[in-house]
């Protein structure tokens, strides 16, 4: 009996058809599940992912291209700050139990690559402070390629004619041949001077107005010709600011004549001024180091950005495009071209994190160390301006492209100017450089500025 029942019973159990429903719906219900989960994970994920990636990459883009503005809001607060602090996320976040993982990136400084130079033959200018003091025995005197006088003194020692008549001495100002202004010192006889000035436009401004108010002997007489009270100081300091403005000729020259009937070995005359000089010179400089950002990305295509000399490179390898233009300055003006070129050299300090590869917020701090302009000869200073750029690192179809993209920015930059730029290739086909070479009336100006970058790990902090 008692195994009749047991067998009665595991009958019922097993034969139950509701029980044997549930177990297969079940399942069913968790195979469905399962492969939803799966087909989510293998279909969606993916594309969900390279979207928060891609979200994620348009912001690295976003403050790493602050860097440019970074770097000048230093330069323009000339020492007031100390520090730019510009922080970057390195990696994307997760998706929530459907993809808990992330991606990370590398954020760093690369002192030695990158390097940006200029080569050209160029005039500069040398000033120079000269003092001359003579006599007028030879009856004329001409003083050259003046930029500005500081003193200017005409000793009579003795009116003697060399014949009865009376006689004058007379100072001419003149700027490429043209006359900018005269003074006149006239003697009527032994005991009375007169002087008389013209302006650049010819117009006499002061007629025969007397220096000496007495009827004494003229003996060892000193004329101030920069005293207020003569007007000849208003006539150089047009002639200067006519020359500061003249590109081509930034200098004014001075002659100074004695009538025949004077006796020049009388007169001595003592000048101090600032002569104007150009010297042709060979002048190299170059600008080195970059700052980077590479990502890590899982399912987003993986992104590059660069920062040399003022350019910010998108690079999606082996495309190379630049999205955020250097300070290059093109531009004609008057019967020359200004080219301004930036010089940003970018360093590390000792001790300091020139990279770090995380997935967390990171500080690129970035310190100014020297900021100038240098600047040459006034006007057209030079013919031809060499620019040799190296790439930073990569294969070599990176490297073309990376070359190609600042050969087509020059051209760009020159279009509508009277500069020509022509790139060169290495003769092996290596890309390991291009010489960018521009042509023209050329106003060379460069902009020197080095920093130091370095890396705060702030992730580590919160």
């Amino acid at each position: 009996m008692g195994s009749r029942s047991t067998r009665t019973a595991h009958s019922r159990i097993f034969s139950n058809a509701d029980a044997v429903s549930t177990v297969v719906s079940f399942m069913l219900l968790f195979g469905l599940l399962l492969s939803v989960i799966i087909f989510v994970r293998v279909q969606y994920v993916p594309l969900w992912t390279a979207d928060v990636e891609a979200r994620h990459a348009d912001d690295v883009f976003v403050d790493f291209s602050a860097i440019p503005g970074n770097i000048d809001n230093l330069v323009f607060a000339n020492g007031s700050v100390a520090v730019s602090q510009q922080r970057i996320r390195l990696g994307s976040g997760s998706i929530p139990i459907i993809a808990p993982g992330i991606s990370y990136g590398t954020l760093g400084v690369v002192p030695d690559e990158g390097h940006f130079t200029v080569e050209a033959e160029v005039w500069t200018v040398n000033i120079t402070r000269n003092n001359t003091d003579s006599r007028l025995e030879n009856g004329s005197v001409n003083i050259t390629n003046i930029s500005s006088i500081s003193s200017f003194y005409i000793y009579i020692d003795e009116i003697k004619y060399n014949t009865e008549s009376p006689g004058d001495v007379r100072i001419r100002v003149t700027n490429q041949g043209n006359q900018s202004g005269l003074a006149e010192i006239k003697t009527g006889d032994k005991k009375h001077l007169n002087i008389s000035i013209w302006n650049d436009n010819d117009d006499k401004v002061i007629e025969e107005l007397p220096i000496n108010d007495d009827d004494s002997v003229i003996e060892r007489y000193k004329i101030d010709l920069l005293s207020p009270c003569y007007g000849f100081d208003m006539v150089l300091a047009e002639a200067e600011a006519e020359v500061l403005t003249d590109a081509d000729a930034p200098h004014y020259n001075l002659t100074i004549t004695n009538s025949t009937s004077l006796n020049g070995s009388r007169i001595r005359y003592e000048i101090a001024y600032n002569e104007y000089n150009r010297t042709l010179v060979s002048y190299t400089k170059t600008s080195n180091g970059t700052m980077m950002y590479e990502s890590r990305n899982r399912h987003f295509l993986n992104q590059k950005f660069i920062y040399q000399n003022g350019a910010v490179f998108l690079c999606q390898q082996p495309a190379v495009t630049i999205r955020t233009a250097p300070g290059v300055l093109i531009r004609d003006y008057r019967n020359y071209t200004r080219v301004l070129l930036p010089m940003i050299s970018v360093g590390t300090g000792r001790h300091r994190i020139p990279m770090i590869t995380g997935s967390g917020v990171e500080e690129l701090q970035i310190e100014l160390k020297h900021a100038d302009y240098i600047t040459f000869a006034d006007g057209n200073n030079t013919e031809s301006v060499s620019i040799i750029i190296t790439p930073p690192e990569g294969d070599e179809e990176f490297r073309e492209n990376y070359l190609r993209e600042w050969a087509d920015y020059f051209d760009a930059a020159v279009d509508g100017t009277s500069v020509d730029a022509n790139p060169e290739w290495p003769p092996d086909g290596s890309y390991t450089n291009t010489t960018i070479t521009l042509t023209g009336n050329i106003h060379l100006e460069l902009k020197d500025i080095d920093v130091e970058g370095r890396i705060a790990s702030i992730s580590q902090l919160e």
